[in-house]
């Protein structure tokens, strides 16, 4: 099935994802920007896995000779180099690089997900249990993953030692690690879709609207099959180019993920409205103007006080739709929303 993927195709395919990923990133800084004159910490985050994102492309592009060469001579395709050759030790030291790089990508998609939902549901004291056992789960997952990445060939002092990480109890020690490594992955996976997704339906809203804000919270369930594809080719079969796919699969479409939220702005005619109005000097002009007659009138009332331009999060359509939905009226408090503040990191 894989035979067809060559080291140069696995490439190409790894650098066009990053580089849609890049782009998408760029967007979704972007429409932050335009919509609330500055980053948050959301965006450090989401900027730190793009850029970890870059770091492992290149490592992947280093690597990929040595992870091809080394299933050849596991196949007997090719004859093996004395075990001396520093060929061993680099690709034992790539394989290291590459493995934490991976964690420390998909870990931190998962950090910009939850900084996301705390300042979505922050006055929820039920939500805020429940993100903080959360967010203790996920990071006790992240260092198990980065410590059992030193000893997976048995004892640290033999990380670099190729004869010790092919020996039988160091290929069984590989394949039980790889297992939890998914199970770890992919629990954390499920916590942070399932996090958000008891608030959405007890929100007073229509069913579509729920199912709309439900599935964009679920998309990162892709990167879920791909972590499980990944580990099931690397323990089944083991092909090099059938584990670099679903491996480049999985951190790029991570990324891409954790962008596509802020996009929902260019769906509704608030967003688009906001965006198109970004820059204009009238915007600027009228928002001076309100501040110079604050100033002028002395008011405290919060009325008059200027505000930034309206901004259409997932917030904002939030509070929207449950002030005024006409069928639950004064029952769309059930789950009250945080109060928009613009001094505040909103998402």
């Amino acid at each position: 099935m894989y035979e067809m993927l060559s080291v140069q195709s696995l490439n190409a395919l790894l650098w066009t994802l990053t580089t849609l990923a890049i782009l998408l990133s760029i967007g979704r800084f972007a429409i932050r920007y335009a919509t609330l004159s500055r980053f948050y910490w959301d965006d450090a985050s989401h900027l730190l896995s793009m850029t970890l994102l870059i770091v492992l492309a290149g490592t992947y592009t280093a690597g990929f000779p040595y992870s091809a060469r080394i299933v050849k001579i596991r196949l007997k395709e090719e004859a093996a180099p004395p075990l001396t050759d520093p060929f061993y030790h680099t690709y034992l030291q790539l394989r290291l690089v590459i493995t934490l790089l991976v964690f420390m990508v998909l870990w931190s998609v998962k950090a910009t997900f939850l900084i996301f939902y705390r300042f979505l549901f922050e006055v929820s004291e039920t939500f805020i249990k429940l993100w903080w056992a959360a967010v203790a789960f996920i990071v006790a997952s992240f260092w198990v993953c980065i410590g059992s990445t030193f000893t997976i060939c048995g004892s640290a002092g033999d990380l670099y030692n190729f004869e010790k990480c092919s020996s039988p109890m160091a290929t069984h020690n590989i394949r039980t690690t790889y297992k939890y490594w998914c199970a770890l992955n992919v629990s954390s996976d499920l916590i942070v879709m399932m996090l958000p997704i008891f608030m959405i339906w007890s929100l007073q809203l229509r069913k579509t609207q729920k199912a709309v804000l439900a599935g964009v919270f679920s998309l990162g369930f892709v990167v879920a099959i791909f972590d499980i594809l990944r580990t099931v080719e690397s323990l089944q079969s083991g092909t090099f180019s059938g584990v670099a796919l679903w491996s480049s699969l999985e951190v790029t479409v991570a990324v891409i993920v954790a962008s596509l939220p802020l996009y929902r702005v260019l769906f509704t005619s608030q967003g688009r409205k906001t965006l198109i109005s970004f820059g204009s000097t009238d915007r600027y002009k009228n928002i001076s103007d309100d501040q110079t007659r604050v100033e002028r009138n002395g008011s405290d009332d919060s009325s008059s006080r200027p505000t930034k331009p309206s901004v259409s999060t997932f917030r904002d359509e939030l509070e929207t739709w449950n002030i005024a939905s006409p069928k639950h009226g004064a029952q769309c408090d059930q789950i009250p929303l945080a109060t928009f503040d613009t001094r505040r990191v909103l998402v």
